[in-house]
């Protein structure tokens, strides 16, 4: 009951914060993320389900809400966020978020964490893109640790307007644990359903194909 308090009273804070900026002309832009990954080795099993909502209201982000697991059930993840477009140029744009988490379940050491989420995208020209997501865990109670992870830095030529390939590398590192790399190339396709993301990655001890699907439209 507690954990579930400290994300509604987070969430509401963010909410608020987000909805005091003068509102935007257009209606905000509604986006929905799933991911799912598996092990390509046997016995084939899930390796983490993500699911994630959030709008982007003229440069403000709010709000940010998802829930993440490792393929089990007995170690669950809340977090919840907010951010804004810091910058947004010709090739570049900038954005900054702040997530809360929470972990709940049987095998859950009841950690709370902050991330401190910035997304660089640079376009080199056209169809030459990449994306950089590198953040900081920050512990925010006794069972939290530090930590530092790459998500995301990939480079993504456009071989067609709704089609895309290319490379790219995540990595993570705790307290007491040493730098897991895991480099993957990617190929995305956009249809009127969505854009569907699909990674073919390197793990310690083998490899993981990664479903990201992602849909935005203008609207609640």
């Amino acid at each position: 009951m507690q954990n579930r308090l400290f994300i509604f009273l987070f969430l509401l804070v963010f909410v608020q914060a987000g909805f005091a900026e003068p509102a935007d002309s257009e209606r905000p832009l509604s986006i929905y993320i799933v991911r799912t990954g598996e092990q390509l080795q046997a016995p084939h099993v899930s390796t983490y389900r993500m699911v994630e909502f959030a709008q982007l209201r003229g440069r403000w982000i709010v709000p940010d809400v998802g829930y993440y697991d490792g393929g089990h059930l007995n170690d669950r993840q809340w977090f919840v966020g907010a951010g804004a477009e810091l910058y947004h140029g010709e090739r570049a744009t900038l954005s900054q978020e702040i997530y809360l988490t929470q972990e709940e379940g049987s095998a859950a050491h009841n950690q709370r964490t902050m991330w401190l989420w910035p997304v660089l995208d640079l376009r080199f020209t056209p169809r030459l893109t990449s994306e950089t997501v590198a953040y900081p865990t920050l512990p925010l109670d006794r069972s939290a640790q530090w930590g530092f992870a790459v998500d995301r830095a990939k480079l993504e030529y456009a071989f067609r307007p709704h089609f895309q390939a290319g490379a790219g590398y995540s990595s993570c590192k705790s307290a007491g644990s040493s730098w897991v790399n895991k480099p993957f190339l990617t190929t995305t396709m956009a249809n009127r359903t969505g854009s569907w993301e699909f990674w073919l990655q390197r793990m310690p001890g083998g490899a993981q194909i990664q479903l990201r699907y992602l849909r935005a439209h203008r609207g609640y």
